[in-house]
C-alpha cells in the first residue's frame, strides 16, 4: 500500500505534468492536494483493514466472531473456578455457628476472592465444616492451589481459620482470537457429520469452561463414545462436566451412549542448559524461557503431545538465547493420550558455557 507521502507526490507530479505548473506547498492547490491525499490514504487504510476481516486467517475481534457464527460456533466466555473451603475453630464450641451463603474468603497476598455457594453450619462440638465455593471473578488465575485460601473477608462470628484442602478448578479466560480461529479452521478441515469424533469434540469445545476435548469411539464397547474434556490447562469443574454431559446426551446419535469424563493432567518435565547472548542476564532469560515453555505446554489441550522440536523452536526464539541443549538422559517427547492433557512440570534451566 502506498504511503501518504507517495500518494501526495504522485498527485503533485501529475498536476505539474498536466498544467505545467509546480504547486507551492502553502498555495491553494498545494493545500487541496494534501487534503485529498490524506483522504485517499485514509480510505486505503480502511480498505486494507476490511480485507483482513474478510478472511478467517486474519480477522479479529467481533469480525472473527461473525465468521464463527457462520460455522455455528460462539466465542467461549470466561468462567469462574469452583472448589471447597473448610472453616474451622481451634477448640470445639458449645453452640452452632452459621456460615451464610455468600461468605467471602480470599487468597493471601493477591486477595483473589471467593464466595460460598450454600449455607453451612458448624455444629457444636465439631472442629470444622466444608462448604462449596466459587470465585467471584473469572479466569485461569482463580485456579488456586491447595492451601492458598486463608483470608476471611467476611468472617463468620466464632470461626478461626479457613483453608482450601483441594485446588480450585474450572476457571478459564475468555477465548482468545487465536483459539477461536483454530476452532473455526478445524470445523472446515474436519467437518462434523454427527457420526464422527469431530462432531462430539466440536460440541464439547463450544461450552464455556472447556478449552479442549478428545472423543474416543468404542471405548466401552459398540455404540459408545467417551469424551474427555479439560479447561485452559486445568481440570474442569463438576458444573462444566454436567453442562457438557447434558448437551451431548441431547445431541447424540440414536442408540449411542455418550459419557463425558474429566481429562487428567500429566506433568511434562524438561531440563535445559542455555548459553546466553552477550549483554543478557541469566535470571531474566531463564524466566522468559520458563514462561514461554510453560504457556505453550498449558495450552496444548487434551490428547496433544509435546515434542522436543516444538520446545526447541520456542527456546531459540526467546531473546537472549544464543544456543541451548537438552540435558542428556533427562528429556523426551511427551506422547499424546486421549485421556490426558499436558501441564508444565519441572522446567529446570541451568546456565551453560561455550
Amino acid at each position: 500500500m502506498q504511503s501518504y507521502d507517495d500518494i501526495l507526490q504522485s498527485m503533485t507530479d501529475k498536476y505539474t505534468e498536466l498544467s505545467g505548473i509546480t504547486p507551492f506547498e502553502n498555495s491553494d492547490i498545494g493545500i487541496r492536494l494534501r487534503v485529498v491525499a490524506g483522504e485517499i490514504y485514509s480510505s486505503a487504510v480502511n480498505l486494507m483493514w476490511l480485507k483482513r476481516q474478510m478472511f478467517v486467517s486474519t480477522a479479529q475481534g467481533e469480525y472473527l466472531d461473525m465468521h464463527a457464527k457462520e460455522r455455528g460456533l460462539l466465542r467461549r466466555e470466561a468462567t469462574p473456578a469452583f472448589g471447597e473451603v473448610t472453616f474451622s475453630v481451634s477448640e470445639a464450641l458449645s453452640e452452632n455457628v452459621s456460615i451464610p451463603k455468600g461468605t467471602i474468603v480470599a487468597t493471601f497476598g493477591s486477595l483473589l476472592r471467593f464466595e460460598t455457594t450454600k449455607d453451612a453450619v458448624l455444629f457444636a462440638g465439631e472442629l470444622s465444616v466444608t462448604v462449596s465455593a466459587k470465585s467471584i471473578g473469572t479466569g485461569r488465575e482463580y485456579n488456586v492451589l491447595k492451601g492458598k485460601i486463608s483470608v476471611m473477608i467476611t468472617p463468620p462470628a466464632g470461626i478461626d481459620l479457613v483453608e482450601n484442602s483441594e485446588a480450585f478448578t474450572g476457571g478459564c479466560d475468555a477465548e482468545s482470537d487465536e483459539s477461536l480461529r483454530e476452532r473455526i479452521q478445524n470445523s472446515i478441515r474436519f467437518p462434523a457429520n454427527s457420526t464422527n469424533c469431530a462432531y462430539y469434540e466440536a460440541l464439547a469445545e463450544g461450552v464455556n469452561g472447556v478449552s479442549s476435548a478428545s472423543a474416543v469411539a468404542l471405548g466401552r464397547g459398540s455404540g459408545t463414545v467417551d469424551v474427555y474434556i479439560a479447561g485452559d490447562g486445568s481440570v474442569v469443574s463438576d458444573e462444566t462436566l454436567t453442562s457438557v454431559q447434558s448437551l451431548l446426551s441431547k445431541e447424540r446419535e440414536v442408540n449411542v451412549d455418550v459419557l463425558v469424563k474429566k481429562a487428567q493432567p500429566s506433568p511434562v518435565d524438561l531440563y535445559l542448559e542455555v548459553i546466553l547472548q552477550e549483554g543478557y542476564g541469566f535470571d531474566d532469560v531463564k524466566d522468559r524461557c520458563r514462561k514461554n515453555i510453560s504457556d505453550f505446554i498449558a495450552h496444548r489441550g487434551v490428547g496433544a503431545g509435546v515434542r522436543l522440536c516444538q520446545v526447541s523452536e520456542i527456546v531459540y526464539h526467546t531473546p537472549g538465547v544464543k544456543a541451548f541443549n537438552f540435558v542428556a538422559g533427562l528429556n523426551g517427547d511427551f506422547e499424546a493420550e486421549k485421556t490426558l492433557f499436558p501441564v508444565p512440570g519441572t522446567i529446570s534451566i541451568i546456565r551453560g558455557s561455550e
